[in-house]
């Protein structure tokens, strides 16, 4: 069982044109992304694929064409050399909300292996906190 007990998913979803435009296997794939078990507060983190394939019951081609369609959505990204996703956006949807998270979501991103992801993940964190201690100083 999982540590974690559920995941945001924005109700934006339903409105979104990239992820409308995805075949419904893509669109299963991404809501999997989303929502499963391995995901962090960071929104990038190590998914080996034949765990996804497991979980989905997918072949390993059919896993590996879902990604690639998401990339090209512009929903994820991917790094295959250390079987790292990150989802598109995350901060904009789940923010850190204090600065406990804001710590445990920094040391997530720390541990993230893909030096591309990493550092493209902790530029959407940056933002997304900064925004978080503006707002806190204001009130």
């Amino acid at each position: 069982m999982a540590a974690r007990e559920f995941s945001k998913v924005s109700p934006a979803i339903w409105r979104s044109k990239r992820f409308l435009g995805l075949p419904d296997r893509g669109k299963i794939g991404y809501l999997y992304l989303l929502s499963n078990a391995h995901v962090t507060s960071a929104g990038v983190y190590e998914l080996p694929p034949g765990y996804a394939c497991s979980d989905l019951q997918w072949t390993a081609d059919e896993y590996s064409e879902v990604l690639a369609e998401l990339v090209q959505a512009g929903l994820i990204d991917h790094d295959p050399e250390f079987d790292v996703v990150m989802i598109e956006r995350w901060f904009k949807h789940c923010p850190p909300s204090n600065d406990d998270h804001a710590t445990g979501t920094r040391r997530r991103l720390a541990a993230i292996e893909s030096d591309r992801l990493r550092e493209k993940a902790f530029a959407g964190f940056d933002e997304a906190n900064s925004a978080r201690i503006e707002r806190e100083a204001q009130k």
